[in-house]
């Protein structure tokens, strides 16, 4: 995987995301690839990919925006039907990062109707997003 590093061993998947939007293609495929070779369906693939995407572009825009470097991990898990996916930024956490646009700030709301369950913690050490699916038999 160019610029991050990927770690998959069968249904646990690794990856370490640089904070540059310019490695967010590059994840998603690595998940998808990895998604596939498990046999879920495609309409959970996209689904999850939206959610997981918004969740690593977020890490990266407001996790890292005052520095200039910085890695956010994807740990996605499969177990049985259930996918869990955590996203974990080291950045500073700010509980209302918005007012630069109302535009923006849909990234809660997209999550949580794509996925079963999206929390956010934030706490000053970084920001964990967990994203859980129970996935459709592919069919």
């Amino acid at each position: 995987m160019e610029g991050g590093t990927a770690a998959g061993t069968g249904r646990v998947l690794t990856i370490d995301l640089p904070a540059d939007p310019g490695q967010l293609a590059p994840t998603r495929e690595r998940l998808r690839e990895w998604l596939h070779d498990l046999g879920v369906s495609d309409w959970d693939v996209e689904t999850i990919l939206i959610a997981t995407g918004e969740a690593c572009a977020n890490a990266i825009e407001h996790g890292y925006r005052f520095v200039s470097a910085g890695i956010t991990t994807v740990r996605a898990e499969l177990r049985d039907d259930l996918l869990e996916i955590e996203i974990r930024d080291h950045g500073g956490w700010r509980a209302d990062d918005r007012g630069e646009s109302t535009d923006r700030g849909r990234g809660r709301l997209i999550m949580a109707r794509v996925m079963d369950e999206a929390i956010i913690v934030g706490t000053p050490d970084g920001t964990t997003v967990r994203l859980v699916k129970r996935l459709s038999r592919a069919g």
